[in-house]
């Protein structure tokens, strides 16, 4: 049992109230607080589920700024992008990771 898997359970609480907002100021700290890459996962998830598009680039933006070397945080933005049909933004991104 990790302090992410709590942050989550406590989040998919709020979530499972209709209380969107305090889900994801509950994401937004422990982003804050620990920045594990599970935090940004499951945050964009959740976010993708609820058909949050931009707010899943801008989770992953920050999951980048906190983990620019993990190729885990390049590859689940590159696949946003190409799952959403925007290519160009998919190949600009690979080729800003490869020149990192």
């Amino acid at each position: 049992f990790s302090f992410a898997k709590l942050w989550k359970l406590y989040a998919e609480f709020e979530v499972r109230q209709l209380s969107l907002d305090r889900a994801r100021r509950i994401f937004g700290r422990a982003i804050a607080e620990c920045s594990k890459e599970r935090i940004f996962m499951d945050y964009a998830d959740l976010e993708m589920r609820l058909g949050n598009i931009d707010r899943c680039r801008k989770i992953y933006e920050k999951f980048l700024e906190a983990h620019p070397h993990n190729p885990k945080a390049w590859n689940v933005f590159v696949d946003l992008e190409d799952s959403v049909g925007e290519l160009e933004r998919a190949r600009q991104l690979c080729e800003l990771a490869i020149s990192q």
